[in-house]
């Protein structure tokens, strides 16, 4: 699944693309995604504007001329691409004629992804109840030592509702960053190690966004291209390998359903 750094390297590079571009048509081929594309979809978003381009959270949003905005989510497999005349595809599931030839499409095998187009209520219906941002002020060491209970860190680090944005790939490489175990509860921790935690949570995604994103599986950037980020992994997907800091052997565990890896002799 696109995490934080890939929507943010799509939007980045969409943006230097389609802003005050128009939408010329639009073909649905698929509505059965997560969510139901509306019958008056095509209708809303043809010959609109798209006026600005930005992430909020794992979200890509389109700022259109009209006032509503175009909101995507990658799901687990979705694709956004930038093409010239582009070939169909089996699983594009809506294709945006741009200007100039170009145009913008959305594919999607698994169809968890989401293409819709919502108003101010819409939008703050889905976006406005969600953590801060990693990069913004809001996220800080506070937000991690008023917590309570047993949480462990890598499970709160990739609660939407603590902090938005992050999976398990992100999860994995910042703790051990910040040379904390992921099974550590999050009571457990000092301040300075929270501190250490929301520090490392901004090296690795400016890391991961300066990279292009993580390709894994279906992850592309908007022009085709691979992320590079993989090559800079030091515990994910590295079971069995030697730790690049202590030579020692690289671990697994399955925490919350999910793979966890972590060097068990640099992170405490």
């Amino acid at each position: 699944m696109p995490e934080l750094p890939e929507v943010e390297v799509i939007a980045r590079s969409l943006a230097d693309k389609i802003i005050g571009q128009r939408i010329c048509d639009v073909e649905v081929r698929r509505r059965d995604l997560r969510v139901r594309i509306a019958d008056d979809f095509e209708q809303l978003v043809t010959g609109r504007e798209i006026c600005s381009v930005y992430r909020v959270a794992k979200y890509l949003v389109m700022q259109l001329d009209s006032g509503a905005k175009l909101v995507f989510h990658m799901g687990m497999s979705g694709r956004i691409l930038y093409m010239h005349a582009p070939v169909p595809e089996k699983h594009d599931c809506v294709v945006f004629a741009m200007q100039q030839g170009y145009s913008l499409v959305f594919n999607d095998t698994r169809r968890f992804g989401l293409v819709t187009l919502l108003d101010g209520e819409g939008y703050r219906s889905l976006l406005g109840k969600m953590g801060p941002d990693p990069f913004s002020e809001a996220f800080n060491a506070d937000c991690l030592l008023n917590m309570h209970g047993k949480a462990r860190i890598k499970s709160v680090l990739m609660n939407s509702a603590v902090v938005v944005g992050i999976g398990n790939i992100y999860a994995s490489e910042i703790l051990f960053t910040a040379a904390i175990l992921p099974h550590r509860e999050v009571s457990t921790l000092s301040r300075e190690e929270c501190c250490r935690i929301v520090e490392s949570t901004r090296e690795v995604l400016k890391l991961a966004i300066a990279t292009g994103g993580s390709s894994i599986r279906d992850y592309r950037t908007p022009t085709g291209d691979v992320g590079n980020f993989s090559k800079h992994f030091r515990v994910y997907g590295r079971k069995g390998e030697k730790c690049y800091t202590c030579g020692g052997e690289i671990q697994v565990e399955k925490q919350g359903g999910r793979s966890t890896f972590f060097c068990k002799h640099c992170q405490k």
